[in-house]
Protein backbone atom coordinates (compact mmCIF):
# COMPACT_ATOMS: atom_id res chain seq x y z
CA UNK A 1 0.00 0.00 0.00
CA UNK A 2 2.81 2.43 0.87
CA UNK A 3 4.60 1.66 -2.41
CA UNK A 4 1.44 2.41 -4.42
CA UNK A 5 0.92 5.71 -2.58
CA UNK A 6 4.56 6.71 -3.03
CA UNK A 7 4.47 5.80 -6.74
CA UNK A 8 1.26 7.76 -7.31
CA UNK A 9 2.79 10.76 -5.52
CA UNK A 10 5.91 10.57 -7.66
CA UNK A 11 3.86 10.39 -10.87
CA UNK A 12 1.74 13.39 -9.83
CA UNK A 13 4.86 15.39 -8.93
CA UNK A 14 6.46 14.56 -12.30
CA UNK A 15 3.30 15.61 -14.15
CA UNK A 16 3.16 18.88 -12.23
CA UNK A 17 6.78 19.66 -13.09
CA UNK A 18 6.28 18.75 -16.74
CA UNK A 19 3.28 21.08 -16.91
CA UNK A 20 5.24 24.05 -15.59
CA UNK A 21 8.25 23.40 -17.83
CA UNK A 22 6.09 23.58 -20.96
CA UNK A 23 4.21 26.71 -19.92
CA UNK A 24 4.50 29.75 -22.17
CA UNK A 25 6.41 32.76 -20.90
CA UNK A 26 4.29 35.21 -18.96
CA UNK A 27 3.20 38.26 -20.93
CA UNK A 28 4.87 41.56 -20.15
CA UNK A 29 3.12 43.47 -17.42
CA UNK A 30 3.77 46.92 -18.88
CA UNK A 31 3.31 46.12 -22.60
CA UNK A 32 6.13 48.41 -23.74
CA UNK A 33 7.96 47.22 -26.79
CA UNK A 34 10.89 48.45 -28.83
CA UNK A 35 12.26 46.62 -31.82
CA UNK A 36 14.66 47.07 -34.67
CA UNK A 37 12.91 45.36 -37.57
CA UNK A 38 14.78 44.43 -40.75
CA UNK A 39 13.83 42.91 -44.07
CA UNK A 40 16.61 41.53 -46.30
CA UNK A 41 16.81 39.33 -49.35
CA UNK A 42 17.41 35.70 -48.38
CA UNK A 43 20.82 35.67 -50.06
CA UNK A 44 21.83 38.66 -47.92
CA UNK A 45 22.65 40.71 -51.02
CA UNK A 46 20.48 43.67 -50.05
CA UNK A 47 18.53 45.11 -47.17
CA UNK A 48 15.08 46.12 -48.33
CA UNK A 49 14.14 47.83 -45.07
CA UNK A 50 15.34 48.56 -41.56
CA UNK A 51 13.67 50.73 -38.94
CA UNK A 52 12.92 51.27 -35.27
CA UNK A 53 9.47 50.52 -33.83
CA UNK A 54 8.48 51.60 -30.33
CA UNK A 55 5.12 50.88 -28.72
CA UNK A 56 2.87 52.17 -27.34
CA UNK A 57 3.81 55.87 -27.42
CA UNK A 58 7.54 56.20 -27.97
CA UNK A 59 8.78 58.62 -30.57
CA UNK A 60 11.25 56.06 -31.91
CA UNK A 61 8.60 54.32 -34.00
CA UNK A 62 7.10 57.42 -35.55
CA UNK A 63 8.66 56.62 -38.95
CA UNK A 64 6.83 53.29 -39.36
CA UNK A 65 4.05 53.77 -41.95
CA UNK A 66 1.69 51.35 -40.15
CA UNK A 67 2.81 51.96 -36.57
CA UNK A 68 -0.65 51.81 -34.94
CA UNK A 69 -1.64 48.48 -36.50
CA UNK A 70 1.86 47.00 -36.02
CA UNK A 71 1.77 47.92 -32.32
CA UNK A 72 -1.77 46.55 -31.96
CA UNK A 73 -0.74 43.23 -33.55
CA UNK A 74 2.35 42.98 -31.31
CA UNK A 75 0.27 43.76 -28.21
CA UNK A 76 -2.29 41.07 -29.17
CA UNK A 77 0.57 38.57 -29.58
CA UNK A 78 2.22 39.65 -26.28
CA UNK A 79 5.41 40.45 -28.19
CA UNK A 80 5.65 36.93 -29.66
CA UNK A 81 6.23 37.40 -33.40
CA UNK A 82 5.36 33.73 -34.01
CA UNK A 83 1.86 34.43 -32.63
CA UNK A 84 1.06 37.46 -34.80
CA UNK A 85 -2.42 37.48 -36.33
CA UNK A 86 -1.06 38.21 -39.83
CA UNK A 87 -3.45 39.10 -42.63
CA UNK A 88 -6.01 36.96 -44.47
CA UNK A 89 -5.05 38.48 -47.84
CA UNK A 90 -2.43 40.73 -49.40
CA UNK A 91 -1.75 42.40 -52.72
CA UNK A 92 1.23 40.61 -54.22
CA UNK A 93 3.46 41.14 -57.21
CA UNK A 94 4.82 38.31 -59.32
CA UNK A 95 8.23 38.96 -57.78
CA UNK A 96 9.10 35.84 -55.80
CA UNK A 97 12.26 37.08 -54.08
CA UNK A 98 12.90 35.21 -50.84
CA UNK A 99 13.11 37.54 -47.84
CA UNK A 100 14.32 37.22 -44.27
CA UNK A 101 12.62 39.24 -41.55
CA UNK A 102 14.34 39.90 -38.23
CA UNK A 103 13.31 41.68 -35.05
CA UNK A 104 15.53 42.42 -32.07
CA UNK A 105 14.67 44.39 -28.97
CA UNK A 106 12.51 44.06 -25.86
CA UNK A 107 8.91 43.41 -24.92
CA UNK A 108 8.58 44.61 -21.34
CA UNK A 109 11.40 42.90 -19.49
CA UNK A 110 11.78 40.05 -22.01
CA UNK A 111 14.40 40.12 -24.79
CA UNK A 112 13.09 39.55 -28.32
CA UNK A 113 15.34 37.91 -30.94
CA UNK A 114 13.37 36.65 -33.92
CA UNK A 115 14.22 35.69 -37.49
CA UNK A 116 12.21 33.93 -40.17
CA UNK A 117 12.60 33.35 -43.93
CA UNK A 118 9.67 33.74 -46.32
CA UNK A 119 9.13 32.83 -49.96
CA UNK A 120 8.26 36.45 -50.82
CA UNK A 121 7.21 39.81 -49.38
CA UNK A 122 3.64 38.66 -49.86
CA UNK A 123 4.11 35.61 -47.64
CA UNK A 124 5.80 37.85 -45.07
CA UNK A 125 2.79 40.19 -44.97
CA UNK A 126 0.33 37.30 -44.75
CA UNK A 127 2.23 35.88 -41.75
CA UNK A 128 3.18 39.06 -39.89
CA UNK A 129 0.73 41.75 -40.94
CA UNK A 130 2.14 45.23 -41.36
CA UNK A 131 5.11 45.05 -38.99
CA UNK A 132 7.56 44.49 -41.87
CA UNK A 133 5.55 46.51 -44.42
CA UNK A 134 7.77 49.57 -44.85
Amino acid sequence: MKITTALAGAVLAALALAGTAAAAPAPSTDGTLWLTVTRTTADGASTTGNLWLECPDGEGGAGHPHRASACADLAAAHGDLDALPGRPSALCSNDAVHVVATAHGRYGSRAVHWEHAYESDCHLTLATGEIFDF
